[in-house]
């Protein structure tokens, strides 16, 4: 996952997050699905670890986390994604989890976990409470990648002009699946002849709890792996 932007009670949707995953296209991968080992959580997961990038749980827990270049131990180790699965699977609060995480123990990532309160982690940094608009990709902490002003700002305009939860995520999709033929720190959706964008996911939560999540998968060279998949998850009452 490579680039999340969020806005966290900042409109009548406490939560919307719009994210893409971009992955090496050789990487095994399953598409967003009701979990085998947890029938209450909806994501991708990570077929050689078994982890995932990007979850959502019946009441509107949530994780995602992207690699972040040049930070922390080199790859190997623990897989990021663990940090997804293991949180989305279990209570702690978001406060609790982000913070018992040993940062040093992984090559780089940046954590976005949320339950009600929603907390940012990654490996050297304090964890970081997020309310309003914020946005991330996979550039180190501190550097400035102009692709997350543009999601950030984006998904500002995109909650003024839709009233449903539905439209606001068809409009969120066009913009993650649109390349711009811009240089890495400026392009949201990516493409290479090994490496690129496989997900675009939207996850929507209204002011009853209940959890609208679409997902639109690619193959190679950014083509559409069929069509955009939906969940309505319930609250947890």
């Amino acid at each position: 996952m490579c680039l999340i932007s969020i806005a966290h009670n900042a409109s009548k949707f406490p939560l919307v997050l719009a994210a893409n995953r971009d992955e090496l296209y050789a990487r095994p991968t399953r598409p967003a699905h009701e979990w085998d080992d947890d029938p209450r959580v909806i994501g991708g997961r990570d077929l050689r670890a078994g982890g995932s990038w990007l979850a959502v749980r019946k009441g509107g827990r949530f994780a995602a986390v992207t690699n972040v270049r040049r930070v922390g131990r080199e790859e190997g180790g623990p897989s990021r994604g663990l940090l997804v699965s293991e949180f989305i699977r279990g209570d702690d609060s978001p406060t609790a989890y982000a913070p018992s995480i040993r940062g040093e123990d992984y090559a780089g990532f940046h954590l976005i976990v949320g339950d009600g309160d929603i907390v940012h982690r990654s490996n050297a940094t304090p964890v970081e409470s997020i309310e309003g608009l914020f946005a991330i990709s996979n550039a180190p902490p501190g550097a400035h990648w102009p692709k997350v002003d543009l999601a950030r700002e984006y998904l500002a305009l995109a909650i003024q002009r839709n009233k449903s939860a539905d439209d606001l995520a068809d409009d969120l999709l066009c913009f993650l699946s649109t390349p711009r033929g811009a240089p890495i720190d400026r392009e949201v959706f990516v493409t290479s002849s090994a490496y690129g964008t496989r997900s675009s996911t939207v996850i929507i939560i209204d002011a009853d709890g209940e959890v609208l999540f679409v997902e639109q998968n690619y193959g190679l060279k950014g083509v559409r792996d069929g069509a955009a998949v939906r969940f309505q998850l319930p609250s947890r009452s």
